[in-house]
C-alpha cells in the first residue's frame, strides 16, 4: 500500500465471503454454473488462477463476471500484480450494476495501491452508481462507500468524505463498521479550523452532524489539558446519549482515560533563554507555559513546571542531571541541534524526553521523542498533495538558503518515490533578477529564438504569441512573501497565469495584507492551524499578553503544542494511525520517534489566506504540446 495512504483498514476480511458468494463461478459451458465455494478458508490463489483460465473460454458477460470474481480473490491474498492484470482486463459494460459496485470496490482498491487516484475516482463516482445505489445491497454497498471515503479525504475534498461517512452511518449495522466510519468521522472532521467547526455546528440542519461537530470542536479546543477534555466529554455525552459516538466513540476519545492516569506530575522545561537562541527559546517558552496557564485557569490538574537555561556556558549534560536530580518525571527540550545529537548518543535516557528540534537520525527506543518546525515536512506534504490532485512534472524555485535547500531536497525525494518527475529546480538569491528567473524557467526567450529565426526564413508576416515551455504541470515556490510576491506576477506576465503554484507556510506573512498579498492570488500552501484558530484560548492568551510577531508565531505555537503533545506520546506511540490537532499541524510519531506535522491547505483567495475544504477542479496535468506550440 502506498506510504500516501493512511486508509482505515476496510473489510478486507468480507471481501473474500464476497467475492464468493456474490458471483457464480461459471464453467467451461455458456448457460450452466458452477456452485460457488461455501468456505472461503479454501479459496487460494490456484482457485483464482483457474478461473482465469477458464474465463478465456467464456463469452460474456460470464467471462467479465470469472474475472471480477479471480480478481476479488487475489486481491484478498494480497496478489495485487495478479489481481490488477484480471480487473483490468474486465469489460465494466457486461456486468450488472450490482456487479459494478464490486467491480468499482476491488479495482478500486488496487488501483489506490499504486496512487491512480483519478482512475479510482473515475471509477467510485461513475453515473450508473449514482442511479443504481437503492438497489446495490448494504454488504456489497459498505466497502464501496468506504473506499469513496478514504479518497475524498486523501484529495482534500474534506466535505465530500463527511457527506460519504454520513451515507455510510445509514447501512453500516456491525460495531466494527460503526467503529471504523466513526473514526473516519473523526479524522476528516478535526482537519477544520476551529472557527469553522464552530460555524458548522451553528448552522448544521441535522442533529446529529450538529453533535458531530461540537465532539470535534470539543477535540480541537480542549486539547490543552487531558482532564479539561474529559469533563467536557462527559457533558457532550450527557447532552447527546443516543449519538453513535458516545456507543462507539473513536479511538482517540477512548484513550483519555488511560492517558490521564499516566501523566507526569514534575515537567522540565530545557530552553536556552540566554545566547544567540535567546529569543526564539523565551518565544517557545512562553507558548508552552501560555498552554499550562490555559489549562490552570480552566481548573485541571497541571503539572509542576521547573525551567532551565541551556543557553549558559554549565554542559547540558549537567542541566539534563540536575532536572533528573529535581524530580522531573518529563523533560521538554533541548531546541540546540547539537544538544539532540547529544540525547541521540545516550544510549539510555532516564526519564521520556521530547525535545523541540530533530537530530540527523531518528531513535527506536520510547525514551526520545523529537518535534519541531522541519520545513521537510511541509515539502513531502506539497509533493503529496500535488501528486494525489494529477499533477506529475515539476518546476521548483528555491532561494539559496539553508532552509530553501532542505525543502527542495525533501520535496525531490518524496516526488520521484512517488512517481512524479523534475524539469527545472533553480535557485534564486534576494538581489535576483525575478523577471530574467522566471523568463529563463519558463525558456520564454528559447520561444522567442525560434521566432527570429523562422522570420528570417518567411517573405510573409508572421503572427508571434511566445509559448511558455510545456513539460511542467505545477511550480512549486519555496518564499518568503517578499520573493513571492515578485514571483508570481512574472508568471501571468511570461503566459503561465494558468500554472497551478504549491508553496510552504514561509509564502504569507503571517498578518492579512489584502494589498501587497493580492499579487500572490491563488497560491496553495500548508499553513500552520494557528493562522486560522482565533478562537483558541491559548492562542487569545498569547496574542494578548505578548503579541508576537510574526516571524515568532510559529515558535509561540511550537511551545503551546509541546504542552499538550508531552502527555499523548503514549497515545501516539500505541496507535500510529492517531494525531494530536495543534497549532502547528496534525501531529503524528513515526516508529523512530520523529513527530511529523500535517498542516492546514489553504490558499490566498483577494489577498488574504482562506483554508482549502475541498477538491478543486484540477484533473490530468494540463502539458502542453510543443509541437502544436506557437513560436
Amino acid at each position: 500500500m502506498s506510504a500516501l495512504l493512511r486508509r482505515t483498514p476496510v473489510f478486507a476480511a468480507s471481501l473474500l465471503a464476497l467475492a464468493l458468494a456474490g458471483c457464480q463461478t461459471p464453467s467451461t459451458e455458456p448457460g450452466t454454473r458452477i456452485p460457488a465455494q461455501a468456505n472461503a478458508a479454501v479459496a487460494d490463489r490456484q482457485s483464482a488462477i483457474t478461473l482465469l483460465n477458464r474465463a478465456r473460454e467464456l463469452p460474456a458477460p460470464e467471462r467479465d463476471q470469472a474475472q471480477l470474481q479471480a480478481a476479488a480473490i487475489l486481491y484478498t491474498l494480497g496478489d495485487n500484480a495478479t489481481a490488477t492484470q484480471a480487473a483490468s482486463q474486465i469489460d465494466a459494460q457486461n456486468l450488472t450494476d450490482r456487479e459494478y459496485a464490486r467491480y468499482a470496490q476491488v479495482y478500486g482498491e488496487l488501483l489506490m495501491s499504486q496512487d491512480d487516484f483519478f482512475q479510482v475516482q473515475d471509477l467510485v463516482s461513475a453515473p450508473r452508481l449514482e442511479q443504481s445505489w437503492y438497489q446495490i445491497p448494504a454488504e456489497t454497498a459498505l466497502p464501496l462507500r468506504n473506499l469513496r471515503a478514504d479518497l475524498w479525504s486523501l484529495m482534500g475534498d474534506i466535505d465530500g468524505g463527511i457527506n460519504e461517512r454520513q451515507r455510510i452511518a445509514a447501512i453500516a449495522s456491525d460495531d466494527d463498521s460503526i467503529n471504523a466510519n466513526n473514526d473516519g468521522f473523526w479524522q476528516l472532521l478535526t482537519q477544520l479550523p476551529s472557527s469553522e467547526l464552530q460555524r458548522r455546528g451553528e448552522e448544521a440542519l441535522s442533529a446529529d452532524m450538529r453533535a458531530w461537530y461540537q465532539l470535534a470542536l470539543l477535540g480541537r479546543d480542549t486539547q490543552a489539558d487531558i482532564s479539561t477534555q474529559l469533563t467536557a466529554l462527559s457533558r457532550w455525552r450527557q447532552r447527546w446519549p443516543s449519538h453513535t459516538a458516545v456507543s462507539h466513540p473513536p479511538q482517540a476519545l477512548q484513550l483519555l482515560e488511560q492517558l490521564a492516569s499516566q501523566r507526569a506530575q514534575n515537567v522540565a522545561l530545557l530552553l536556552p533563554l540566554s545566547g544567540p537562541l535567546g529569543a526564539a527559546g523565551r518565544a517557545i517558552r512562553d507558548g508552552f507555559m501560555a498552554a499550562y496557564y490555559s489549562s490552570l485557569d480552566a481548573g485541571a490538574p497541571t503539572p509542576e513546571v521547573q525551567v532551565y537555561d541551556t543557553g549558559t556556558a554549565r554542559p547540558f549534560d549537567e542541566v539534563y542531571q540536575m532536572a533528573v536530580n529535581n524530580g522531573a518525571q518529563s523533560i521538554v527540550g533541548p531546541l540546540d541541534k547539537d544538544k539532540v545529537a547529544n540525547l541521540l548518543a545516550t544510549e539510555k535516557l532516564p526519564v521520556p524526553t521530547l525535545a523541540l528540534n530533530y537530530g540527523d537520525s531518528g531513535r527506536l527506543t520510547g525514551d526520545l521523542v523529537q518535534f519541531g518546525l522541519a520545513i521537510e515536512d511541509e515539502a513531502r506534504q506539497v509533493a503529496q498533495q500535488a501528486y494525489r490532485l494529477g499533477h506529475r512534472q515539476a518546476m521548483i524555485l528555491a532561494p539559496e538558503s539553508g532552509w530553501g535547500q532542505r525543502g527542495v531536497e525533501a520535496f525531490t525525494e518524496e516526488w520521484n518515490r512517488l512517481g512524479g518527475s523534475v524539469s527545472l529546480s533553480q535557485n534564486y538569491r534576494d538581489s535576483t533578477n525575478f523577471s530574467q528567473l522566471v523568463s529563463d524557467a519558463l525558456l520564454i526567450s528559447e520561444s522567442k529564438s525560434r521566432e527570429r529565426a523562422l522570420r528570417s526564413k518567411l517573405a510573409t508576416g508572421l503572427k508571434f504569441n511566445p509559448r511558455r515551455r510545456g513539460d511542467v504541470d505545477m511550480l512549486f515556490m519555496l518564499a518568503q512573501p517578499q520573493q513571492a510576491r515578485q514571483i508570481k506576477p512574472m508568471l501571468s506576465f511570461f503566459y503561465a497565469g494558468d500554472l497551478p503554484v504549491f508553496s510552504t507556510s514561509q509564502v504569507f506573512a503571517g498578518t492579512v495584507d489584502r494589498q501587497r498579498d493580492r499579487d500572490i492570488n491563488g497560491v496553495r500552501f500548508t499553513a500552520l492551524p494557528w493562522l486560522f484558530e482565533d478562537n483558541n484560548q491559548t492562542k487569545q492568551n498569547i496574542v494578548k499578553q505578548v503579541s508576537p510577531a510574526p516571524a515568532f508565531a510559529r515558535l509561540y505555537a511550537l511551545g503551546a503544542d509541546a504542552f499538550r503533545l508531552y502527555p499523548r506520546l503514549p497515545m501516539l506511540r500505541q496507535f500510529p494511525s492517531q494525531q494530536v490537532y495543534g497549532l502547528t499541524g496534525a501531529l503524528s510519531l513515526s516508529a523512530d520517534g520523529r513527530v511529523v506535522r500535517e498542516q492546514t491547505w489553504a490558499k490566498i483567495d483577494s489577498g488574504a489566506p482562506v483554508p482549502i475544504t475541498t477538491v478543486e477542479e484540477n484533473r490530468q496535468p494540463q502539458l502542453q504540446d510543443e509541437s502544436a506550440a506557437s513560436y
